[in-house]
């Protein structure tokens, strides 16, 4: 994977680039405090919409065990986890786009994930994210389709990965195990323009 930072400049990044307002980046585990902060933050919130997660998620033991994990698969190229700040404050996450799946040869496609924090919630944080997300990972690793698999009564998420682009293109039953129960998913798509 030859990922080439447009904005490169913090010890506690692996790789970033900037939007008009936002940084992304592949964070260290030297970072984990502000992922930390994050996840805990957004505990409640991200529930409905996530996997499950035991207590000991919630600890720094944890999230410093899981950005090794990240670094790793990101060396890789299994995982491109892009943490989001605001571009004039980034020492506090406010939300994550992640490709994974990542298969190359003849498929060329990524699967898209995405949450952001609860007080950020309407302010085009997450549409800027996306869109600058993936025009990264479409020229770098040359794929051809992002996917991306959205609760069907998350309407807000379903407006979002339109407004990207992205197309409908059908149910994937039984997809994700979401606080504690296997659900089913919409599928949309986006290919590279």
């Amino acid at each position: 994977m030859a990922f080439y930072p447009v904005a490169f400049e913090y010890s506690d990044e692996v790789f970033a680039f900037e939007t008009e307002n936002l940084r992304l980046a592949v964070l260290k585990k030297s970072a984990y405090r502000k992922v930390l902060d994050y996840v805990v933050r957004n505990r409640e919130f991200h529930k409905k919409f996530s996997q499950p997660h035991p207590d000991s998620y919630f600890t720094a033991a944890s999230q410093k065990y899981y950005i090794d994990c990240e670094v790793r698969d990101y060396k890789y190229g299994k995982l491109i986890p892009l943490w989001i700040s605001r571009k004039d404050q980034r020492d506090e996450i406010i939300g994550r786009v992640s490709f994974f799946n990542i298969a190359m040869g003849g498929m060329m496609l990524a699967q898209i994930g995405y949450h952001l924090d609860e007080k950020c919630q309407g302010q085009g944080i997450m549409t800027e994210a996306v869109k600058g997300a993936c025009e990264i990972v479409f020229e770098n690793l040359n794929l051809h389709r992002i996917e991306a698999f959205i609760l069907p009564e998350n309407q807000r998420s379903i407006d979002l990965i339109r407004r990207c682009g992205f197309v409908y293109e059908g149910t994937r039953y039984s997809y994700m195990n979401i606080d504690g129960k296997f659900r089913d998913h919409e599928t949309f798509y986006l290919l590279r323009g």
